[in-house]
């Protein structure tokens, strides 16, 4: 890809490079590859395919499923599951709205050539959609850190059980 096209996307990212535990890892690993792979699709592109790498439909689908596995990992109740994975999944929603910008920008500067308005109006929103993921990556981060809460076990009548 000529220099220019696309700015370096991830060096502004405070998530990337931070210290991890268990929840900050789990978080980076299910938003951060998808990005980093079509950045490396991108970089070996040419013209639209530099726009078609960026897909946001396709990338917050990979990085939903991957924070519903999250969110999930050492569950043993299917109903603390369900609970979790739409916590995570809730976090998500800036992320999504700048992968839907990301989609509509991409449709003019698919279009348009490198250094034109669309493609710069495009390039703003793959930037914005990386700070969105950063900002996402540490809210999902608090929520993959609170343990799993198993449901009280209760009779048929609605009494605890002892």
């Amino acid at each position: 890809m000529p220099d220019g096209e696309l700015p370096e996307l991830a060096r502004s990212l405070r998530s990337l490079g931070a210290a991890r535990d268990p929840a900050t890892q789990a978080a980076h690993d299910a938003i951060f590859p998808p990005l980093i792979a079509a950045r490396v699709r991108a970089s070996r592109a040419e013209g639209r395919d530099v726009v078609h790498a960026f897909n946001g439909a396709s990338l917050g689908e990979q990085i939903e499923r991957a924070v519903t596995a999250a969110a999930t990992l050492g569950t043993t109740q299917p109903s603390v599951a369900r609970a979790r994975s739409a916590r995570a999944k809730d976090v998500l929603g800036p992320l999504r709205v700048a992968f839907a910008t990301l989609d509509e920008q991409g449709r003019a500067a698919a279009a348009a050539s490198p250094g034109s308005e669309p493609w710069e109006a495009w390039v703003d929103a793959l930037k914005r959609a990386f700070v969105a993921a950063d900002e996402v990556c540490g809210q999902l981060a608090r929520v993959l850190a609170e343990p799993p809460t198993e449901p009280e076990e209760r009779s048929w009548f609605g009494r605890r059980r002892t």
